[in-house]
């Protein structure tokens, strides 16, 4: 691998007696080396990499010594002179002919629109360093104190109505870092300018899920409705909204009680997706994998009620196609139209709100009946991994962050019961003579005890002429 330099400059050009051309002898103008890396394996064409600006010939000499010595050593990049628009375009497609899942595909093309290409895609990617990321981060936080980069290049593009929370803002980020990621394994660029930076700390957020007489409320007034068996279904298994729209008869076994998640339905584009029951395009939305690689083929067990539930729903589904005839559209699922067809998520969403609404229960979202779930089974003494393996979890940590605080009461059993293991002598022996006996009964109706205030009889120094227990139970001897 060779290199080259050379000087520009106003003078007019001059050649020697060989017609070559010479260098001007002034001191003015600057000096560039000229370096061939060879060609691109991905478009075939040369890529040479041309530095300037530098005062005199020696400076440009070591330059280019030092660049062939990191290119020998593979820490050259070169960007191909691409803006940071033009990469994150390519790596969308990269990402969606490798088969990345729709969902995430989804929420990085939402990130690449809205938040990466109006803040950072005028700027060549070889050029993108950790300060414009803080920037635009910053920016994201309190878009209506600064005026962001984005307001100013997108040239009219909407601005944030709001500051984005802590948890948007890292997701956002990790989008970038994961693009720049590969950009620096294919040598685009020599270093990740999204990696080792201070985040904001992100905290879940603590679920409340109906107790259990709400969802016994809710589950009675759904269960006329015809999504009633829906609903009874995500409650009583956990269930992600799409997977529950997905499920097929294939995949339930009523004598096992079991049902197996393969697929979920999800709201996006299937514009060229063709569907494998009509063979047909479902614009709006498309079949696919579960959400994480550990919820794929999982099986979940049924309890015998939701078994039933599940039976007469497939009695009327059988009379619904009876009545549609040769126009109802078989697509094998469980919860579908009346037509076969299958239902928008974001119809059985409004759905579950009406409902909840009409029973006069306070409002959740319909993801909050999977908590729900999580915690009866939590509260039933089910082990965590066991918890996080039904629902699918790609980790037990998001198991035990989300549920952390379970339902009313599992807290206190779980202090009774690791009390219980710790031997005491007075609990476990007997009370010995030489062993005071600090315990006391708690009335089951704390009301009947007085309170301090009725019980408190002063002395005429202003101070209690009693002990400061006003328990006789537990006075001393």
């Amino acid at each position: 691998m060779k290199g080259s330099i050379s000087k520009r400059c106003k003078c007019p050009v001059e050649h020697d007696a060989r017609g070559r051309r010479k260098s001007c002898r002034k001191p003015h103008g600057s000096w560039t080396f000229l370096v061939d890396i060879g060609f691109d394996p991905e478009t075939g064409k040369r890529q040479q990499v041309r530095k300037s600006g530098y005062r005199t010939s020696d400076e440009a000499e070591a330059a280019l010594a030092e660049f062939l010595v990191q290119v020998g050593n593979g820490q050259v990049s070169h960007d191909r002179q691409q803006t940071v628009e033009q990469y994150l375009r390519s790596w969308l497609l990269a990402k969606k002919d490798a088969g990345i899942r729709p969902t995430t595909l989804r929420s990085y093309q939402q990130h690449v629109d809205t938040y990466l290409v109006p803040y950072l895609g005028r700027l060549r990617l070889g050029d993108l360093r950790a300060q414009h990321v803080e920037n635009m981060l910053r920016a994201l936080a309190t878009p209506k104190v600064a005026p962001s980069l984005g307001e100013r290049i997108a040239k009219g593009k909407r601005r944030n109505p709001k500051p984005l929370s802590a948890s948007t803002q890292r997701r956002i980020h990790a989008t970038l870092r994961s693009a720049l990621t590969s950009a620096k394994r294919k040598h685009l660029v020599t270093f990740n300018a999204a990696e080792n930076m201070e985040l904001p700390r992100a905290q879940r957020p603590k679920v409340k899920p109906w107790e259990v007489a709400e969802l016994g409320a809710f589950l009675d007034h759904a269960a006329t409705d015809r999504l009633g068996a829906l609903f009874e279904t995500l409650a009583m298994t956990g269930l992600r909204r799409g997977e529950g729209c997905g499920v097929r008869w294939d995949d339930v076994d009523f004598v096992g009680r079991v049902i197996t998640v393969r697929q979920q339905l999800i709201e996006v584009d299937g514009t060229g997706v063709e569907c494998d029951y009509c063979h047909g395009e479902h614009k709006q939305f498309q079949f696919g994998k579960p959400k994480t690689s550990s919820g794929e083929d999982r099986v979940v067990d049924l309890d015998q009620q939701t078994a039933g539930i599940l039976l007469a729903h497939r009695f009327a589904q059988d009379a619904e196609r009876a009545q549609w005839g040769s126009a109802y559209q078989d697509h094998g699922l469980v919860f579908a139209r009346e037509d076969g067809t299958p239902i928008p998520p974001q119809h059985v969403t409004d759905t579950f709100n009406r409902l909840a609404k009409g029973a006069g229960l306070r409002p959740i979202r319909l993801h909050d009946l999977r908590h729900g779930r999580a915690s009866l089974l939590l509260a039933a003494d089910v082990p965590i991994a066991v918890v996080s393996k039904l629902l699918g979890h790609s980790s037990i940590s998001i198991t035990s962050d989300t549920y952390s605080h379970l339902l009313k009461g599992v807290g206190s059993k779980a202090a009774e019961a690791a009390a219980g293991l710790v031997p005491r002598a007075g609990r476990d022996q007997g009370l010995r003579e030489d062993v005071r006996d600090h315990s006391v009964t708690i009335p089951d109706d704390l009301a009947s005890i007085d309170t301090a205030a009725d019980q408190e009889i002063p002395g005429q120094d202003g101070a209690p002429s009693r002990t400061r227990t006003y328990d006789l139970r537990i006075k001393s001897p």
